[in-house]
């Protein structure tokens, strides 16, 4: 079991019942923390903590997922100017945008204020043509208010940047085509859709213009007719095929994830334990591009906000599986996109692939693995000298990174009062440059600070740039624990450096500089 993940019963995802008002209140709180523990400039300190975050984002591709439910909240308007600025920040976008709840009004007023029956299975709707008339005008009416909005934001931006010439358009049209849905279990699901194929070139020659793409779940075949396709699943098809850094669905509800035994909130989570908390939770995307959460009867039974963030989970567990990089959840509060993407604190839940995949505590068959990778740069002085005996001795304290049963890098962790050291951290020659050091500290980082630790250090001869590049910084014997202090080798005179460590959101941050 990988000691960092969280168990799938620990997670609870919990609803804040916050407004815009007081969020910015809370926002305002730390920021005005944080300026009174760094400087008397609190934008400078904000400014310099965004940096490498907008290098890091810059010619990103990024998808959002927009509900149709957000169209009316009062916070929209500042919305689209946050994903404008994006845009200027050299982010490459697509929109995806939803009209369910405008649907929904409208069938429902057609049938003395509830759903037809028989309209939706399986959390399906059944696409009759009535119902795609309806869709066709929803759609429309969405695209082009967001368009507007858009249009609007892109204008003032390209007029804002200084003389420079930006010329960024919204484009929509057929970027996708789609395909009928069918019959699944003798129902015919009529108009009802699912992606055919994503136009990916052309979205990427409208990213090479500057331009904005704006989609909506109307797709439509090679023939001509028209398809309902699922708004989520066509964002996560255009993600797929994209091959985008990151997806972004916007939460209607402002639902989080909540750890039930220390009631804090959960800012991250990597695959394996989203893929936990969906199988324990019963959460299903079936082949045809649709999500299950348990029975028809599961459903009626969980709170809006807890079905509404499953399925975006379950999106962005697909996404990732994929190839994307990157998963984003976020409320709707105004200013949260910025402050989730540009920020180490975040505002919302992200879901980053597995970069530790291979990594595991090292056992006593992996001991001559680790004595080879070792022994050149023993010889070479740049490592302690250490003997097979000794590593089997302390091989508990020993992590690998492995590939096909060999021994691809290794590193020693060893704890002490209120910190760890990391020591022996060895990859092999033909996968230097690769991230798997990279990879091989920051999953030591966490492992420590899951531990209880506030920070890392290391001793070193001879490697200690690679150390300072990933914001150790140097000390004195003095600064280490006192039952490490009493066992350093004067001798040797290796140089000391040390690395706070605060919390996840923290290491997720450094992973943007390395895994790209």
């Amino acid at each position: 079991i990988d000691i960092l993940q969280l168990r799938p019963q620990d997670i609870r995802i919990v609803k804040l019942e916050q407004s815009d008002e007081e969020y910015q209140k809370d926002l305002d709180a730390k920021r005005a923390a944080k300026a009174m523990s760094r400087g008397i400039y609190p934008f400078v300190d904000m400014f310099r903590g965004a940096a490498s975050y907008i290098a890091s984002h810059r010619a990103s591709v990024v998808v959002f997922h927009i509900p149709g439910d957000l169209l009316e909240w009062d916070g929209f308007t500042d919305m689209i100017n946050d994903i404008t600025l994006l845009w200027l920040l050299g982010m490459k976008l697509v929109i995806v945008a939803g009209c369910t709840n405008f649907i929904d009004r409208r069938l429902a007023d057609d049938n003395s204020g509830e759903l037809p029956p028989g309209s939706m299975r399986h959390r399906i709707r059944i696409t009759d043509s009535e119902t795609l008339r309806v869709i066709k005008e929803e759609a429309g009416f969405v695209r082009f208010e967001i368009e507007r909005q858009l249009a609007r934001a892109l204008r003032q931006g390209s007029l804002n940047a200084g003389g420079v010439s930006l010329n960024g358009n919204v484009v929509s049209g057929n970027f996708f085509s789609a395909q009928p849905f069918g019959v699944v279990d003798g129902v015919d699901y009529q108009y009802t859709g699912v992606i055919r194929r994503v136009e990916a070139e052309k979205i990427r020659a409208a990213h090479d213009s500057n331009d904005v793409v704006l989609l909506t779940s109307l797709g439509m075949s090679p023939s001509g007719e028209a398809f309902n396709v699922n708004s989520e699943s066509l964002a996560a098809g255009v993600a797929s095929a994209l091959n985008a850094d990151k997806i972004v669905f916007f939460s209607k509800y402002g639902a989080i994830l909540e750890n039930k035994k220390s009631d804090e909130m959960i800012m991250s989570l990597r695959v394996p334990e989203l893929r936990n908390f969906l199988e324990f939770n019963d959460v299903k995307l079936q082949g045809k591009g649709f999500a299950m959460i348990g029975s028809e009867d599961r459903k009626e039974s969980l709170e809006p906000a807890v079905d509404d963030m499953l399925i975006k989970l379950a999106w962005s567990h697909q996404v990732l599986q994929n190839g994307v990089k990157r998963a984003h959840i976020v409320p709707p509060w105004n200013g949260a996109l910025l402050q989730e993407l540009y920020t180490q604190d975040g505002s919302g839940t992200l879901i980053n692939r597995d970069v530790y995949e291979g990594i595991r505590h090292a056992t006593v068959e992996d001991v001559a693995g680790i004595y080879e990778l070792t022994e050149p740069l023993v010889r070479e002085g740049i490592l302690v000298n250490r003997s097979k005996n000794q590593i089997e001795k302390d091989v508990n304290s020993y992590y690998i990174y492995t590939r096909d049963s060999l021994v691809l890098a290794c590193a020693q962790l060893k704890r002490y009062e209120s910190s760890s050291e990391i020591g022996c951290l060895v990859v092999s020659k033909k996968f230097r440059g690769s991230g798997k050091g990279d990879a091989m500290l920051a999953y030591l980082e966490r492992v420590s600070l899951m531990s209880g630790g506030t920070s890392v250090f290391v001793l070193s001869t001879q490697t200690m740039q690679f150390f300072v590049e990933r914001g150790f910084q140097k000390v004195t014997v003095e600064s280490l624990p006192p039952s490490r202090r009493v066992n350093y080798d004067v001798k040797r005179n290796s140089k000391i450096y040390m690395k706070k460590i605060s919390d996840q959101r923290e290491i997720d941050a450094e992973e943007l500089l390395w895994d790209r």
